[in-house]
């Protein structure tokens, strides 16, 4: 299968050796490819210190040391800087013969977070004391005979469905294959990696490799599964050899009846024995959203047993019946399944990570009665504590804000996986709108910069020569490229410094930011100084009827303020020449956009696609009006415009969507209007409480939207500075005000800054006022504002205002 020889993978951390290896049997067929190895290997003692080894797989690997799972990975990324991991697994070793085991996958096609390169490869290198560990021919392997290789996809932007029939192949028989006792006699000698060449650095594919450059995901035992009941019924025609396993039960009886006598969380179901051609049912809940693998326990199978596994992120709690139908081009078809050996006990772990609430298990061709349990080994990025709980804090005594912030701040953990993903249901994509309010989000929960900044460097490693960027990278979507999100690449460079206090974002893509502008600057319609709708691309601005065609201006008014931003990050980086000539272009925008101020002092939307201008005045082009500073009334938006809004007083005939509201939100508070704003917050999010993850559109479900997206998990960071009252006015945080929103019963935060944690709180004194109290970090300077008073503090603090 092979060329000759094998490439000795070159490290970043002082490591050497390894070659690129994967299962000889099957050759050059990618598609759905899943691969097990196994290497053994002896240690006179213990090593005292850790003991690490770099690893990675193109696409992805799965890492069990003694039959201990260690880790996954690698992140996603490109083959020409191919990430790897550093995993210690001294804690897993034992003295004399320990085993290596790994999973590895490649789709052998590309998706919405990988573009093949028509090649697959597992690389491990390290030295554990004497003992080199390095992949070669010498380490076993086989492809996976039990997998079924034509399934359908998960979703438009995932992988295929996992089909394992535990029948097929008699070299996984005989116990758990990632202990050290496991006989792997019957497996092949792995084989170099197809297309490699023999000692060569900078082999194609993978000319490079990179750290990950952000922490490992972790993993860990997820929550127990309540039963919430039991149903039956007839399979559909073709159920044994359906390529589509959840479509095939979308089309079946979906109802169950709630069981009061079910086993308790966690424990094992029992399935009495199908009617011919018949199923049974078992709906189980997770109580709120996660990320992870699905481990399926069976006992009592005398082969031949199917079990179906198909997850929702919703139900309908009358009919206890999962939400299957998805009329949309994302529609999504979260199913594995499970064909028994013939066996007392096995277990099999599903490969792919998926979020999801609720899962339907679903039994067919079962003679006997047989036991089931259905657990999840949950991972996610360590943006949380292992106890769940965050650095940055909020607690206000208002119980609905405080649940919505808890909701919020999950969606976050939830859409944190090895880069921000819009939702980890359906998609599991790094949009890049919806990361710069996830990196917001963030900030205020761990003050971590970097999924931000690795998001940052991938979306521009996937640029059109005429310099516009994906809407989401690595991906296959050319169906996806947004325009106005590469002006929120360019100002999510202005965000990481505005945290950090570091250039570093822009100072790499410097180059890449000006092919972006100069492809904006060939888009500016010449008699207007507007930026003209390009047909080519999607122009997205928001899920709203706001108008793309012709000359719109909230596209230009995007285009002032990433040309503000980075005049300024050009001036921050030393580069005062191209900070004067930025300067000078968002000068020129921002007069072609002072043309669109009506009389009242008001932003007017632009021109339409018939050329007449639009008499529409939106509240986007209002909010963006105030944050580019350009000269309109700001009462009269305020008072006629905005407030209206926010008070749900009218409904604008382009209704922001629970993503875009973010910039409203801002712009009120910044002006005073905070109680405005948790009013409605409070309102609008108060019904994403009970699902336990904020939505991607406040319509939910009937807008075919999901309900789990951080784009609205917003009210994490709003919430904190409203009624915290704290807000940066340096990069860096370097300096701050405090001045809160003094309502209700009194309120707590902890916002997690560089210089380290900022703590505040304050609580009602009788008639005379509140009581402020507060930890300010060295090196920040913080100004108390009450009323027309200013006060510094510093330190640990108390006053009364």
């Amino acid at each position: 299968m092979a060329n000759k020889g094998g490439s000795m993978v070159r490290w970043n951390d002082g490591v050497a050796g390894g070659e690129w290896i994967w299962a000889l049997d099957g050759g050059w067929d990618m598609v759905n490819c899943f691969a097990r190895f196994r290497h053994s290997f002896e240690l006179p003692a213990v090593p005292k210190k850790s003991a690490t080894i770099c690893i990675t797989a193109d696409q992805s690997y799965r890492l069990w040391v003694n039959g201990e799972r260690v880790a996954r990975g690698p992140a996603r990324g490109y083959q020409s800087t191919w990430p790897y991991d550093v995993v210690d697994i001294g804690p897993h070793l034992i003295r004399g013969r320990n085993v290596i085991a790994v999973r590895g996958y490649n789709p052998g096609r590309s998706n919405f977070q990988y573009l093949t390169a028509g090649v697959a490869g597992l690389a491990v290198a390290g030295q554990i004391g004497r003992t080199t560990l390095h992949t070669g021919t010498h380490w076993k392997a086989i492809r996976e005979r039990g997998i079924v290789r034509g399934t359908a996809p998960l979703s438009l932007q995932l992988w295929d469905q996992e089909h394992f029939d535990a029948r097929a192949d008699s070299r996984l028989s005989g116990g758990d294959w990632t202990q050290t006792d496991f006989d792997d006699s019957t497996w092949d000698n792995a084989c170099k990696s197809i297309f490699s060449a023999a000692g060569i650095e900078g082999v194609t594919p993978w000319l490079s490799l990179e750290p990950r450059g952000t922490p490992m995901m972790f993993e860990r035992s997820g929550p127990p599964m309540r039963v919430l009941g039991i149903g039956a019924g007839k399979c559909a025609a073709g159920y044994r050899a359906a390529r589509n396993t959840f479509e095939l039960r979308a089309g079946e009886e979906l109802g169950h009846k709630a069981t009061f006598d079910a086993p308790g969380d966690g424990e094992w179901v029992t399935v009495p024995a199908t009617s011919k051609d018949g199923f049974r049912s078992v709906l189980l809940d997770l109580g709120r959203l996660h990320t992870g693998n699905i481990r399926l326990e069976v006992q009592g199978a005398h082969g031949g047993e199917i079990v179906d596994l198909c997850h929702t992120e919703g139900i309908d709690e009358k009919k206890l019946a999962p939400i299957m139908a998805w009329p949309h081009g994302c529609y999504a078809a979260m199913s594995q399944r499970y064909v028994c050996a013939r066996s007392p006990a096995q277990a099999h772990t599903f490969y792919h990570h998926l979020g999801f609430r609720f899962t339907t298990v679903t039994v067919r061709d079962s003679a006997v009665t047989i036991r089931l349990r259905v657990s999840l080994e949950y991972t996610a990025y360590p943006l949380s504590k292992p106890d769940g709980t965050f650095e940055g804090k909020f607690t206000s005594g208002d119980a609905v804000l405080d649940a919505i912030w808890k909701v919020s701040a999950w969606t976050q953990q939830c859409c944190s996986l090895d880069a921000y993903v819009d939702t980890p249901w359906r998609e599991q994509a790094q949009w890049w709108g919806d990361a710069r309010v996830q990196g917001w989000n963030t900030f205020y929960l761990t003050g971590d910069d970097r999924l931000l900044l690795r998001g940052i460097r991938q979306i521009g490693q996937q640029q059109l020569p005429n310099g516009l960027t994906y809407g989401h990278a690595p991906t296959m979507a050319h169906s996806c490229i947004l325009p106005d999100f590469t002006l929120i690449w360019m100002l999510t460079m202005w965000d990481h410094y505005w945290q950090t206090g570091k250039t570093t974002a822009v100072r790499e893509h410097w180059h890449k930011v000006q092919e972006a502008l100069t492809y904006f600057d060939e888009q500016m319609d010449a008699k207007s100084g507007l930026l003209k709708f390009d047909r080519r691309y999607w122009l997205f601005l928001d899920w709203s009827t706001l108008s793309k065609a012709g000359r719109p201006a909230v596209y230009s008014l995007w285009w002032l303020l990433a040309l503000q931003r980075l005049a300024d990050l050009a001036k921050a980086d030393g580069k005062l020449a191209l900070g004067r000539k930025l300067s000078a272009k968002a000068g020129q925008v921002a007069k072609a956009l002072g043309r669109l101020i009506r009389k009242d002092g008001t932003m007017g939307d632009g021109y339409g696609g018939d050329g007449k201008l639009l008499t529409s005045a939106s509240v986007h082009a209002q909010t963006l009006a105030l944050m580019t500073g350009l000269p309109v009334n700001e009462r009269v938006i305020l008072e006629d415009h905005l407030l209206p809004f926010i008070r749900q007083e009218v409904v604008p005939a382009a209704q922001p969507s629970a993503y875009w509201i973010t910039y409203i939100f801002s712009v009120l508070s910044e002006r005073g209007y905070g109680k405005e704003v948790a009013a409605h917050i409070r309102n609008r999010w108060e019904p994403m409480i009970a699902h336990g993850t904020t939505w991607e559109n406040f319509e939910g479900r009937s807008g075919e939207m999901s309900f789990s997206h951080a784009w609205s998990a917003h009210p994490v960071f709003h919430l904190m500075q409203i009624f915290g009252g704290v807000r940066q006015t340096r990069p860096g945080w370097k300096a701050v005000e405090i001045d809160p929103l003094l309502l209700g019963t009194g309120t707590e935060i902890c916002v997690p800054t560089p210089a380290g944690r900022l703590e505040l709180g304050w609580k009602p004194i009788g008639q005379i006022g509140h009581r402020l109290w507060g930890v300010v970090p060295s090196g920040v300077r913080a100004t108390v504002v009450a009323g027309d008073k200013r006060r510094l503090v510093k330190g640990r603090f108390k006053l009364t205002i």
